[in-house]
C-alpha cells in the first residue's frame, strides 16, 4: 500500500518522462494547513523517496557524504512504472455496466 505522497512521486515521475529533480517533489507542499507538515515536509518527502527506493520502485541519483546521503534525482524503475499504472487504474472512474444499468431501471 502507498501513501498519497508516494502516489504523486510516482505519478510526478511518470509525467516527468520517468526521472525527475528532487525539487520537483519538494515545491508541492500540498493544501495541508499544519505547522509541523510544513516545517518537516522534506523530511517526509526524504522518508517517502527512501521507503520507495527500498520497495525496488525508484532510483535514487545525488551526492553522498561522510554522514548523508543527499538525493538530486529520482528515477522510476520497470516496477516503479507497473505501480504508477496499478495507482492510476485504481483512481479513474468506472462506468456502471450496462447490466447494472437495466436490472436498476426495473
Amino acid at each position: 500500500m502507498l501513501s498519497k505522497l508516494q502516489q504523486f512521486i510516482l505519478e510526478a515521475c511518470v509525467e516527468g518522462g520517468g526521472a525527475i529533480a528532487r525539487s520537483v517533489v519538494d515545491k508541492n507542499h500540498g493544501h495541508s494547513s499544519s505547522k509541523a507538515h510544513q516545517e518537516h515536509y522534506k523530511q517526509i518527502v526524504t522518508a517517502s523517496i527512501e521507503r520507495l527506493i527500498e520497495r525496488g520502485l525508484l532510483v535514487g541519483y545525488g551526492t553522498k557524504t561522510a554522514e548523508k546521503f543527499f538525493i538530486t534525482k529520482i528515477k522510476l524503475t520497470p516496477r516503479g512504472q507497473k505501480a504508477a499504472h496499478e495507482c492510476r487504474k485504481k483512481r479513474q472512474q468506472k462506468f456502471p455496466t450496462m447490466y447494472s444499468y437495466v436490472r436498476s431501471k426495473h
